[in-house]
């Protein structure tokens, strides 16, 4: 599954009044379809969500007892396991929904009672937003240059602020990722009421702004609250209690979360290498800068102005060289550490545009975002700190100018980008989602949200993008498999006596009789099955339930793929140069490292660059950040550690490290699960769930 889980329902016996229907409907032959299990209807079904205005108990109360009566006729024999937690989670329901209540009653009402419309309420959401974003940024930057001279990426997690208003704290990094999900939850809401009869855009706006204030300060919890709980259903979770007044939302395996925290802490460092690695790149070589300055023209952001009421103004001039363009090679750096596989043709249905195109519109668009932070930054009279200045926003028609202005593309060409990058408040059939798509449209007029653009996921970014052309994660996959199947062909050249790559997929057994097998890795006393699997970026809890899911397919194969070689190993032996006494090691292969340490159905998983580190060099560094006298980065490495020293400690090491690698194992000794309390300190239940976090200063980091 590569989306969302789009599963009907089979649950239809809502409607039967009697609860003897019910058991006349069951007794006959499979009359009625057994749901597969109570996390799958907590997953799929709307009126099972707490935070749908179609929740409802007394429907999941007759569904419950048809699917436990069911489960009975069969005598428990095929009862899911997880079943007894997932109930832990239906009980506690109704407490989850309170919060969701209240803040659907209250828009609702206000909407109602002002008859104001959601457009309107959605300016000031934005505003509040982007204020609150220049706020941030203020405390980060003081934080940095105050607190740090050298810093690793495990001490910026640390930072963190009070928020206020009672709500516990958080931390800075975190609160920009915040702001932007419970955004998107608030204009996925406004959306319900967009029909509302007898909307106006005559609005009082002292009132509208208490109205969206509250919304926006009450959804602080809310959102809370809601990823804790999508986190628990997604995520194979539980809950305990209420006990004491206390609910607890735990995972499952305390493994899971720790190892998600590292794969997610190696993301970050490693895009950070290899910027650090380009920019050293571009000092020494120069000519290097055709790579940030693709299809750009030589021309300056002058100035980028935003007015009292929020409309944004800008001038480009002519310029004898080419800016600066960090936001470019921020995205080269991020495609170059996970993304290498990627095809940069033109992509089917976006005007020839290419990953790289995409790239270079959208560095134009986050030169302007950082602009535009820049001048509301600026201290100036009364009306510059009014909440309108920050709404931010500005006309498609010169959106499209100033994109033309900066850059070589046609204006159907930015057309394209901008309907990849565009969130449109009154297309409903698409949810809004400020990560992927930050521009929200309405009409002919486009809001920028800071937050997002602030520090875009580019790595989301692409799968977005990707996936807008129809590039399918099984083409990914195997994209990957063929740069792997090069790459490892370069790194095992002189280690051991050979190591045989076959090139072909389809390997037969007869006739009739075959299997495809992604990758086959044979050497002198090994031999290596590897099952490749790309996962779109996990962003929210639904997207690591889909990766694992097929992840948990590619581990299916792997094994079936493994029982066949030997089974025909004497069809095979000659190819791969002998099977007979060689150790058979297998794995699925990912293209991100959340989930690299798992086992799931005991086959390692593991991330092709953990993998890859293994059969080239066999070494890992250790890198830590500074600030030079330009408060650039640079990096020095304050540690290296050997995998392997000699070719028959790269066959003893190999099984271990493909279950845990050492970078991995060795981040595992720096975090600790926790727990956190996501609701109020005066609420009833207080609801706390486990996080991890890096330990504090006292173990080396």
């Amino acid at each position: 599954m590569d989306g969302a889980e789009t599963e009907e329902s089979i649950i239809h016996v809502a409607s039967v009044d009697s609860y003897e229907a019910k058991r006349i409907i069951i007794g006959r032959d499979h009359t009625l379809a057994k749901p597969k299990s109570i996390r799958h209807m907590l997953r799929n079904q709307s009126h099972w969500n707490p935070f749908s205005d179609k929740y409802d108990v007394n429907k999941i109360s007759d569904e419950l007892e048809t699917y436990l009566e069911a489960w009975k006729q069969d005598n428990g024999k095929d009862q899911d396991p997880d079943d007894l937690y997932a109930l832990t989670i239906v009980k506690n329901g109704p407490l989850f929904h309170q919060y969701f209540k209240q803040l659907y009653e209250y828009m609702r009402d206000a909407i109602d009672r002002t008859k104001a419309h959601p457009e309107q309420i959605m300016k000031y959401l934005v505003a509040m937003g982007n204020s609150d974003t220049i706020l941030l940024n203020e405390h980060l930057n003081e934080t940095l240059l105050r607190d740090f001279d050298s810093i690793r990426l495990e001490e910026i997690a640390d930072i963190q602020f009070e928020p206020g208003n009672g709500l516990p704290p958080l931390h800075a990094i975190g609160a920009f990722e915040m702001q932007v999900d419970l955004l998107t939850s608030l204009l996925n809401y406004l959306r319900y009421f967009l029909h509302t009869k007898e909307l106006h855009s005559h609005y009082d706006e002292e009132q509208l702004e208490q109205i969206s204030s509250y919304l926006y300060s009450s959804s602080n919890v809310m959102f809370a609250v809601k990823d804790s709980y999508d986190r628990i259903v997604w995520e194979e979770g539980k809950m305990e209690g209420p006990h004491h007044n206390e609910l607890r939302l735990i995972y499952k395996d305390d493994q899971y979360p720790l190892l998600l925290k590292v794969g997610q802490h190696r993301i970050e460092r490693n895009i950070l290498s290899a910027l650090v690695e380009f920019r050293n790149l571009l000092t020494e070589r120069p000519e290097y800068q055709d790579m940030t300055n693709y299809m750009r023209k030589k021309v300056h952001l002058h100035e980028a102005r935003v007015d009292n009421r929020g409309f944004v103004s800008i001038r480009v001039t002519k310029s004898e060289e080419y800016p600066a363009n960090d936001e470019m090679l921020d995205g080269l750096a991020a495609i170059f550490s996970f993304y290498p596989h990627v095809n940069m043709e033109t992509l089917k249905g976006l005007d020839r545009l290419s990953i790289r195109d995409i790239l270079a519109i959208y560095s134009a668009l986050l030169t302007l975002a950082g602009a535009l932070k820049h001048d509301l930054s600026q201290e100036g009279g009364e009306e510059s700190k009014k909440l309108k200045r920050f709404f931010i926003r500005i006309k498609k028609k010169e959106l499209l100018s100033y994109l033309q202005s900066v850059t070589m593309y046609s204006k159907s060409q930015i057309e394209s980008f901008l309907t990849i990058v565009e969130s449109d408040l009154y297309d409903t059939e698409r949810r809004i989602h400020l990560w992927s798509r930050p521009l929200v449209k309405t009409r002919d007029v486009y809001f920028l949200l800071l937050s997002s653009l602030n520090a875009p996921n580019y790595l989301q970014l692409i799968d977005e993008w990707l996936e807008s052309a129809n590039y399918s994660l099984k083409e990914r996959g195997t994209a990957l498999e063929k740069l792997m199947k090069a790459n490892l062909q370069s790194y095992l050249k002189g280690k051991g006596k050979y190591a045989v790559i076959p090139e072909k997929q389809k390997f037969y057994a007869n006739k009739r009789e075959y299997e495809e097998i992604d990758l086959i890795v044979s050497m002198e006393k090994m031999i290596l099955i590897i099952e490749i699997k790309n996962i779109k970026f996990p962003m929210e809890p639904r997207d690591l339930h889909n990766g694992y899911k097929r992840l948990k397919e590619g581990a299916e194969q792997a094994v079936r793929k493994r029982d066949f070689l030997l089974r025909h190993r004497s069809t095979f032996d000659s190819e791969l140069r002998g099977i007979e006494g060689k150790s058979i090691h297998i794995a699925v292969v990912c293209n991100y490292p959340h989930f690299t340490g798992m086992e799931i159905d005991g086959v390692p998983v593991i991330d092709y660059m953990a993998l890859q580190s293994y059969m080239n060099t066999g070494e890992i560094n250790d890198m830590k950040a500074s600030f030079d006298d330009n408060n650039e980065f640079e990096t020095e490495v304050v540690n290296q550690v050997k995998l392997w020293s000699n070719i028959d400690e790269f066959y003893d090491h190999f099984e271990a490290y493909l279950r845990k690698p050492t970078i991995v194992k060795n981040l595992l000794e720096k975090v600790e699960l926790k727990e956190s309390l996501i609701t109020l300190e005066k609420a009833s239940p207080q609801m706390f769930i486990q996080v991890v976090e890096f330990k504090k200063h006292g173990a080396e980091l």
